[in-house]
């Protein structure tokens, strides 16, 4: 996330807005290929669940996982760039949902309330986090009793280079940050998609 946001300041300097980014951002999320659809049914969203999209980005899971979870649930926007959160912001007013929750985070720290969430979804973040054993572990007590961590991630070789990472890299981080692997879904070409929960 730090060379993330250092990129985006330097092309709002050149002359590309948040905006341009937001919607970059939303193209590729929403994109036919990375399937989302698929992505959201995986996650088993339900209704009262409080979800947090850490690195929300442009928003489009952001207002997905809002619908999903409805007004007894709670989605956390987590960002470290707040002109990016500001156009989310702006899209979930426009989308008339109000159980949104904005959080301008650290590079170091989600800022999330202690358990507070039931899934913290993590898509295209992985690669940007300067230190992901330690974040990781910091990250625990934010989740409830159950809660789990969904890891999507271009693996080697599929997207720019710096924007990915082998899966076996996340597999072992996570291990040492102390999570079990639940699930892995392989519906993604160009993505591995895992999810783990705390290690008994």
């Amino acid at each position: 996330m730090v060379w993330k946001s250092m990129f985006i300041a330097y092309l709002l300097v050149c002359g590309s807005s948040a905006q341009y980014w937001a919607d970059f951002f939303n193209r590729d999320a929403s994109a036919p290929e990375n399937k989302p659809d698929e992505v959201i049914s995986a996650l088993a969203l339900k209704s009262g669940m409080q979800v947090a999209d850490l690195g929300a980005g442009g928003g489009y899971f952001t207002l997905r996982f809002a619908r999903a979870v409805g007004r007894e649930g709670k989605v956390y926007a987590v960002d470290i760039n707040a002109e990016l959160l500001e156009i989310v912001k702006a899209s979930v007013s426009e989308a008339g949902l109000s159980n949104v929750v904005f959080i301008h985070a650290r590079e170091d720290d989600s800022m999330l309330p202690e358990k507070s969430v039931d899934l913290i979804f993590v898509r295209n973040v992985f690669h940007h986090l300067p230190d992901q054993e330690k974040y990781f572990r910091d990250i625990k007590p934010k989740l409830k009793a159950g809660g789990r961590i969904a890891i999507i991630e271009y693996k080697k070789g599929s997207y720019y280079s710096g924007h990915e990472t082998p899966e076996e890299t996340v597999l072992e981080v996570m291990k040492n940050a102390g999570y079990s692997l639940l699930k892995r879904h392989g519906f993604l070409e160009k993505q591995s998609f895992t999810i783990f929960s705390l290690a008994e």
